[in-house]
């Protein structure tokens, strides 16, 4: 089975929605904090309050997709986005800002949590890691758009057009999705409301070895990447001194790293498999730790240098995010909107704990960046060895 590929650019918008929200917003950090009078790093906080909501909603909105249906789900997410970011457009100070961002997390996680658990409902195993491969690809779109929409904002009108624009965004989200996209989780099929139930759900996916053992492979590698995020404003803007408007030029190199390594999987993994390209792009990305690594170690590397090796090393999420994901996915059939809670939660959490170390250590240099990159991704292949080297997958017991 295929989607029909209105239904699939409709769910990539979607799926976007939580890069747009990311992304679009960081050339205008520094300018954020020059007008509501606090420090970058304060700003940068509101960032990783937005991931850390977006990951802990998840746990909650995961097991709600299996109760209620995927629409429901998706279409309250997105009301609560609405309201939320037009809350943020209207922000007179940091506390309003942040307070308007943690409920635009949680609108945001309530579509993203649900996509993965849509897409499921339809394929198996290999055919789901080559289906979000693709998906990947096409809201890839949003993070390459953002930076560049949203340095361009900035230099014309103001900040608090980022969020007006945002709104606009996930309403034309949700008028597609209301006309092409029917409910995917038949009767049948959905779980009760049930506290104790979703408690036992949680513990049977913490405890399982091989299942943990993938998502810290994806969520390490995800961190590495998020502390990139949320840092390279400074790095480039601030430090470099990249103009605004500029700044998503650089920054869409990732995108475009991420774009073709996402294309690759998704041309290769029918035929090799997910797990045999999770080894793949665990293996480069041990090149890419060890180039950061590297870096770290130099007075004042050249910004080119810079912005290629955090090129490649975001790119090869595209290899690690989607084939982890299918190897936890597989793992629990029976629990499709549960596991991607848990697999987002867990993935966002320790971007959100990556991102706010790098912010914490800020010591006006780029080596928190690349540090905590570094550590990221060495950790991410060491729980790939530890926990799944030797695994076989075997489907969990409901």
């Amino acid at each position: 089975m295929r989607f029909h590929p209105l239904v699939f650019g409709t769910l990539g918008l979607l799926a976007g929605l939580t890069p747009f929200a990311i992304d679009m917003y960081l050339p205008s950090i520094p300018v954020i904090a020059r007008d509501l009078g606090a420090s970058i790093e304060t700003v940068q906080l509101t960032l990783t309050a937005y991931l850390a909501v977006f990951a802990l909603a998840q746990l909650l909105l995961g097991p709600i997709s299996d109760v209620l249906g995927r629409r429901a789900t998706i279409l309250g997410g997105l009301a609560l986005f609405v309201f939320a970011s037009l809350l943020c457009a209207a922000a007179p100070d940091l506390v309003w800002l942040l307070t308007g961002r943690c409920l635009q997390a949680l609108g945001g996680a309530a579509v993203a949590v649900t996509i993965p658990a849509l897409v499921r409902d339809v394929f198996e195993a290999d055919e789901y890691a080559r289906t979000m491969s693709m998906l990947m690809l096409v809201m890839a779109i949003a993070p390459l758009i953002a930076p560049l929409l949203g340095g361009f904002i900035v230099a014309h009108v103001s900040w608090h057009w980022v969020f007006i624009v945002l709104a606009a965004i996930a309403l034309i989200g949700a008028a597609l999705f209301v006309r092409v996209i029917h409910e995917t989780l038949h009767a049948e099929h959905r779980h009760h409301f049930h506290l104790g139930n979703i408690a036992r759900n949680y513990g049977k996916l913490l405890t399982h070895r091989v299942g943990m053992g993938y998502m810290l492979t994806g969520g390490l590698s995800t961190g590495g990447m998020f502390s990139f995020i949320v840092t390279s404003p400074y790095v480039y803007i601030e430090l470099y001194g990249v103009q605004p408007d500029h700044y998503g030029w650089l920054f869409g190199l990732n995108v475009l790293a991420l774009m073709a390594a996402g294309s690759l999987n998704a041309r290769l993994v029918r035929r090799l498999g997910a797990e045999r390209m999770l080894r793949f792009g665990l293996g480069l990305l041990l090149v890419a730790s060890l180039l950061m690594l590297g870096l770290s170690q130099l007075a004042d590397p050249p910004l080119w240098l810079l912005v290629a090796a955090s090129a490649f090393f975001v790119g090869l999420n595209g290899f690690v995010i989607g084939n982890s994901t299918a190897g936890f996915m597989t793992l629990f059939p029976t629990l499709a909107g549960t596991a991607s809670a848990f697999a987002g939660t867990l993935r966002f959490g320790l971007g959100a704990v990556a991102g706010t170390l790098a912010s914490l250590l800020h010591n006006g240099t780029f080596v928190p960046m690349v540090g905590v990159m570094a550590a990221c991704g060495l950790s991410a292949i060491a729980s790939y060895l530890w926990l799944c080297r030797r695994a076989v997958l075997v489907p969990a017991r409901a």
